[in-house]
């Protein structure tokens, strides 16, 4: 009876893990291509995605317990954290990934999350990353093959829409964490440098907030912060703005200028890879640390218009579940039941 419960117990293609609905997004889209996707539950599955690094050890957990392959999808690997250091040494100990701290040059922060992910993606039967920059940091720190399958922007929601203009002098825009590396102190700079002084909107949370508040008054820009916003209200911010700056030192993947872009704002972004990779020629460019170079950006996007949206068709959410089902089938060997657009990415990195 124990065995023939057990054979009958239903068993889901994947069982996916993820940190935040973000990370979920695409799953209905999969469902509707004929997988099986559970995001919560004990049922086993034939393969345990973490659709994060920071899902990747409950993600390892599920797999061991179930004897299924892991997958990561490993979005970025920031180089102030690994630095020129070696991860500690990790030990697989049942179901718990156990550290021992190494002796010597070690990642320079967050070592043991760190330390964790570099034993994970070593282990993994495939590790994915959204962008050429990331996978090219991957294999170079941890030393493994990595195929570049690109995330998506909630298409269903970030559309063109009528804007609404808030009165008085044009406002800047900027959505992301208040931390160093996103920069946001630029955006205040930049405005100051326009008579009258433009505009700031931050929304998000972080270490940075004091710090900002602090900068903006000493330069005389009107700055408004704000965090836990509904996703309407940041589509309303989007379509709000008059231009959307994104002035971060490094990403992954770069999601709030697609999304402004997805909601018809002309967009000013940090010259860097990524940034390059999925924005092209649509977003107005500058230099890090070139104030003038930004202020320059600004004005050319005040008058720049709507953009084109077509190119950031390919990351929409039927464009990017196209290339999970893809990537998946290949990963799996599982015989997909109708023909779908053919990847716009290799599947061999």
């Amino acid at each position: 009876m124990h065995r023939a419960a057990i054979y009958l117990s239903p068993v889901d293609d994947i069982r996916w893990f993820a940190p935040n609905n973000y990370g979920r997004l695409i799953v209905p889209r999969l469902r509707e291509r004929g997988w099986s996707v559970a995001t919560e539950g004990s049922n086993p599955a034939r393969l345990s995605f973490a659709m994060s690094q920071t899902a990747g050890v409950e993600a390892f957990r599920f797999a061991r317990r179930h004897r299924a392959p892991l997958a990561m999808y490993v979005w970025d690997l920031p180089p102030w954290r690994i630095g020129d250091g070696r991860p500690d040494h990790v030990f697989a100990v049942g179901g718990h990934l156990l550290r021992l701290p190494r002796l010597g040059r070690r990642f320079a922060m967050g070592r043991g999350f760190h330390s964790r992910v570099y034993w994970l993606a070593r282990h993994a039967a495939a590790v994915w990353a959204p962008s050429h920059q990331s996978q090219q940091d991957i294999t170079r720190h941890i030393g493994v093959q990595v195929t570049q399958v690109e995330y998506c922007y909630d298409s269903d929601r970030f559309t063109p829409g009528a804007a609404d203009p808030l009165a008085g002098p044009p406002v800047l825009l900027s959505v992301s964490r208040l931390v160093p590396y996103k920069n946001q102190e630029a955006v205040i700079r930049v405005a100051a440098r326009f008579e009258p002084r433009l505009r700031v909107r931050l929304v998000g949370s972080g270490d940075e907030h004091d710090r900002l508040a602090d900068l903006a008054r000493q330069l005389g820009v009107a700055c408004t912060m704000e965090s836990d916003l509904s996703a309407d209200a940041i589509v309303a911010a989007y379509r709000s703005a008059a231009v959307v700056v994104c002035p971060s030192r490094f990403e992954g993947f770069g999601l709030t200028p697609i999304e402004a872009i997805a909601c018809g704002v002309p967009v000013v972004a940090s010259d860097i890879p990524p940034h390059r990779e999925f924005l092209g020629p649509v977003a107005e460019y500058f230099s890090l640390d070139d104030d003038a170079g930004l202020e320059a950006a600004v004005r050319r996007a005040l008058v720049r218009g709507v953009p084109d949206g077509s190119g950031i068709a390919r990351l929409t959410l039927d464009a990017a579940a196209d290339r999970f089902d893809v990537a998946l089938g290949a990963l799996t060997g599982r015989r997909r039941a109708h023909a779908m657009v053919p990847p716009a990415f290799p599947l061999e990195a």
